[in-house]
């Protein structure tokens, strides 16, 4: 098969990298992977060899940048004639490669979904088939987009499983001088502009400074967080000099969340990450918590994101903090003995192991498209008689 994948965003490059590193092995398969920052440097840190797309992301359809986007895609799309496009989430809001292949591709086209019935309608292009998660995935999208989708499970998590998780836990909270603390973490999202952002990380930080025994704070910023960005999160984090923030711009994300006794974000992959390695841990790991305690925040972002259909609240996979909670009762909770223990059984119990996830997707996809060839010959012939 000739494929296409693309990648704009940091989660969509994990998700493109096994899947594309698996299909360039089958010597019948012709790949190429097109990608754009931050994604690019991701995929090029995996060995994956992409091919730079230098035309920006693009803030509406109407920019004269977004016609060079559509062009440069096509121009790909004309000299790889593939036979499928493979392309990866980017969050709503601007268009980049993902969104402009879906749009020009005449093949199948396959959206890797690494968020549950996120779609990018940037172009208005649905793909011929979401590739997604679980199946909670697949009735949101079944709600949302009326589209069909095949259920891959996890590839991105399948290498969790030859990390060495007690030894990068030991070297990581060494190299923080945490070993007989216990580390709470930020992991940052680029929703600076979304109403109430802000506020949850005061609220957050408020609720660590009044813990009794207070933890090491960590910050792992979003690979899309702009400097600036990064820079105002720090104030707000390092606001009480009383607890020390040590931030971990460079680390790989992995080395961070093993770090962590208790992983935090708004709704970031990273609780999904945290999940995962606490599902291949051999003793609790970590708890991850959803930190949803602005309203203004949650009327913005709820008619994007099903918050009670994702597994996150669904399967206890990270324990969700609404407005109406005590944060800084949940987060002792999580912290606590108990709440650890309970977020490594849960993900024991509800994740399923993705170690044949891409093999599985790559058998799907040549599927679907011989399938597709298969029709339209069908279709030739019945016109020609």
């Amino acid at each position: 098969m000739r494929l296409i994948f693309s990648a704009r965003d940091a989660a969509a490059a994990l998700y493109v990298a096994p899947l594309a590193e698996l299909a360039a092995h089958d010597p019948r398969n012709k790949v190429m992977v097109l990608a754009q920052a931050p994604a690019f440097g991701i995929l090029s840190q995996a060995g994956i060899n992409p091919v730079f797309i230098e035309a920006p992301a693009v803030n509406h359809p109407d920019d004269p940048a977004a016609a060079v986007l559509l062009k440069e895609a096509a121009h790909w799309v004309s000299d790889h004639q593939p036979d499928a496009v493979i392309a990866g989430l980017s969050s709503p809001g601007q268009g980049g490669i993902d969104e402009a292949l879906l749009k020009v591709a005449a093949c199948p086209t396959f959206l890797l979904q690494d968020f549950w019935g996120e779609w990018n309608p940037f172009f208005n292009a649905v793909p011929s088939v979401f590739l997604v998660l679980d199946a909670a995935a697949r009735e949101l999208n079944r709600q949302r987009h009326g589209a069909d989708s095949f259920i891959m499970g996890s590839p991105r998590h399948a290498c969790y499983s030859r990390l060495d998780i007690p030894a990068i836990r030991r070297t990581s909270r060494a190299k923080l001088n945490v070993e007989t603390t216990q580390v709470i973490g930020w992991f940052g999202q680029s929703l600076h502009h979304v109403p109430g952002y802000t506020a949850v990380i005061e609220h957050w930080v408020a609720a660590v400074e009044s813990l009794g025994e207070k933890p090491t704070v960590i910050y792992k910023p979003h690979p899309r967080e702009s400097e600036a960005q990064r820079q105002q999160t720090l104030a707000l984090l390092t606001a009480n000099e009383a607890v020390p923030v040590r931030f971990l711009e460079n680390w790989p994300v992995e080395e961070a969340l093993i770090a962590c006794d208790c992983v935090c974000s708004i709704m970031s992959n990273c609780l999904y990450d945290a999940a995962y390695l606490n599902f291949y841990s051999q003793m609790p790991l970590s708890s991850p918590v959803s930190v949803l305690t602005s309203q203004a925040l949650l009327d913005t972002l709820s008619p994007q994101i099903a918050f009670e259909a994702l597994p996150y609240t669904r399967l206890n996979l990270a324990d969700t903090i609404l407005p109406t909670d005590s944060l800084a009762e949940k987060l002792a909770l999580a912290l606590s003995s108990a709440g650890l223990e309970k977020a490594w059984l849960n993900a024991g119990q509800h994740l399923v192991s993705p170690t044949a996830a891409a093999a599985e997707t790559l058998i799907f996809i040549q599927n679907f498209t011989e399938q597709n060839v298969r029709r339209k010959q069908s279709v030739c012939l019945m016109e020609q008689n």
